[in-house]
């Protein structure tokens, strides 16, 4: 292998994905799932399809903030919700920017990173609960390095909205990277953390 095809993999291995060689894929192809199950805020469980989403949040975008003891901490996404309700992008993204730069579109769709050779493609799972009072989804990273399915990964939140003010939410976030490939120093990450979201556009 190429020097340079050497450093497009070891880029890969810090896209947010759980990083492990498997074969290659067609062109165009994500591997990523059609339908998954995720658990509610209310702890029910229910199958949801790729591209579903809580009609609650329809059109809408939201400003999430870490948060911790009552304390508003750092703005990690500006997250923006399609007509369905269904997760279209994390802007203003603090997430891995080296590599895929400050926006996430999960459209199930192979994009390119900001390093050479590297593209990734993410899609979305959610629902709301029956009454509207929270919402939960999930999204899938696929990431590909010299025509190699390069790893994969997921970001969850959950939330419910606040009893006085719809327009702002508060839950978890939790963050997951697992580097298989090679022995990298802090590669792996598992965060989990509590955030608050405030609506900023309908």
């Amino acid at each position: 292998m190429t020097a340079r095809f050497l450093r497009v993999v070891q880029y890969a291995l810090f896209l947010p994905v759980g990083v492990g060689f498997a074969g290659g894929c067609g062109v165009g192809a994500t591997a990523l799932p059609e339908a998954l199950t995720v658990t509610l805020p209310d702890n029910t469980v229910v199958e949801v399809e790729e591209g579903s989403g809580a009609a609650s949040l329809a059109n809408s975008k939201w400003q999430f903030v870490r948060t911790a003891e009552n304390a508003q901490g750092a703005v990690f996404a500006v997250i923006r919700f399609g007509p369905n309700g269904e997760l279209e992008a994390f802007e203003n993204n603090t997430l891995a920017t080296n590599i895929l730069g400050d926006e996430i579109v999960f459209d199930n769709t192979r994009r390119s990173t900001k390093q050479f050779g590297l593209s990734y493609a993410a899609a979305t799972y959610g629902a709301e609960t029956n009454d509207g009072a929270g919402f939960s989804f999930e999204g899938r990273f696929t990431a590909f390095a010299g025509g190699l399915q390069a790893g994969e990964g997921t970001a969850n939140a959950t939330a419910t909205y606040d009893e006085n003010d719809k327009n702002i939410v508060r839950g978890r976030f939790s963050f997951t990277t697992q580097v298989t490939l090679i022995d990298l120093p802090d590669a792996n990450m598992d965060e989990d953390f509590s955030f608050m979201g405030t609506r900023v556009e309908e």
